[in-house]
C-alpha cells in the first residue's frame, strides 16, 4: 500500500500553530490524550476565576474570550485558547463563550504539562503565544 492513511484529528492538529511542529508520532499521542467535544453556541467553556483544567483547540466554530463585558479575542478553526491560566498556574482571568456552534479538542492539564515537558519546541511556541495575548500591563 503506498498510501498511508492518516487520521483526520492527526491532519487537523498538524495544522494548529505549535503542534505543527510535532511529528505524526507526537501528534497521535496528543490526539490519544484528548477528548473531541461540542459546544452549542452561547455555552461557556469556562467562565473567569474558574480553574484551568485543559487546553482548548478550535476544531470548528468559533469562540469568544472576554474580560468583563469586554471582547478580547475571537478564536476560530485552528487555533487555541485556555493556555495563559494553564502556563501560569493560575484560574482563568478571563471567560470562554461559544459563539458558534463548536467542536472543541480538549487536552487535559496533565497531559498538557507532559507534552510541554517533552517537546521544548512546543513549549517555546506556547509561551511566545501566552506572551502575545497577555495584557500589555501583565508583560514583563
Amino acid at each position: 500500500m503506498s498510501d498511508r492513511v492518516v487520521h483526520s484529528l492527526v491532519r487537523a492538529l498538524g495544522t494548529v500553530p505549535g503542534f505543527d511542529a510535532l511529528d505524526e508520532k507526537g501528534l497521535v499521542e496528543v490526539a490519544g490524550c484528548s477528548a473531541n467535544l461540542l459546544w452549542p453556541a452561547g455555552s461557556a467553556v469556562f467562565n473567569a476565576g474558574e480553574p484551568s483544567e485543559a487546553l482548548y483547540v478550535v476544531l470548528s466554530g468559533s469562540v469568544r474570550i472576554t474580560e468583563g463585558e469586554t471582547e478580547v479575542a475571537r478564536i476560530g478553526l485552528g487555533d487555541f485558547f485556555g493556555e495563559l491560566s494553564l502556563l501560569s498556574d493560575r484560574t482563568h482571568a478571563r471567560a470562554a463563550t461559544v459563539e458558534e456552534d463548536a467542536e472543541l479538542l480538549v487536552v487535559p492539564k496533565e497531559s498538557f504539562t507532559e507534552l510541554l515537558a517533552s517537546e521544548p519546541e512546543l513549549e517555546a511556541e506556547f509561551r511566545r503565544k501566552a506572551e502575545e495575548r497577555l495584557p500589555a500591563s501583565d508583560r514583563s
